[in-house]
């Protein structure tokens, strides 16, 4: 199936777009606007434009912005066919579980290796992290 996934190559930058499409404050200390994108053209013009250096797969042909308010819980269900497409890849031979780099800052440069016996494990949790998570 092999679905090509969005990459981030700046993730400081890219969470600096998202906080300052969230407030209207710039967080990216530029000169420039970041309205919310209503197109994918415009979401790519301002990863551009703010440095995020993100590549975004020609299957997306549409962008949604969920606000989040404190007193609503939101629970993002990812595409059955991506965990389906995570799971084939986690289970061949010597495949190992992909963490951002950003990672490897936390962990004093060492590149954190998720263990095999954890990996179905760690990905179960990501997801579910992924699917609640609030600002940290």
């Amino acid at each position: 199936m092999a679905l090509e996934r969005m990459q981030v190559t700046n993730h400081e930058r890219w969470g600096n777009l998202v906080k300052t499409w969230s407030t209207g404050k710039n967080y990216l200390d530029d000169d420039n606007e970041y309205p919310i994108p209503t197109t994918v053209e415009e979401f790519k013009e301002q990863l551009a434009k703010a440095q995020v250096f993100m590549t975004v797969p020609e299957r997306y042909t549409k962008v949604q912005f969920v606000e989040q308010h404190l007193d609503t819980i939101v629970v993002r269900l990812p595409p059955a066919v991506a965990i389906a497409d995570s799971e084939e890849k986690l289970s061949k031979p010597g495949a190992t579980y992909p963490l951002p780099p950003f990672y490897k800052r936390l962990f004093n440069g060492i590149d954190p290796v998720i263990p095999e016996a954890d990996k179905f494990k760690v990905h179960a949790e990501r997801i579910g992290d992924y699917t609640i998570s609030f600002c940290a």
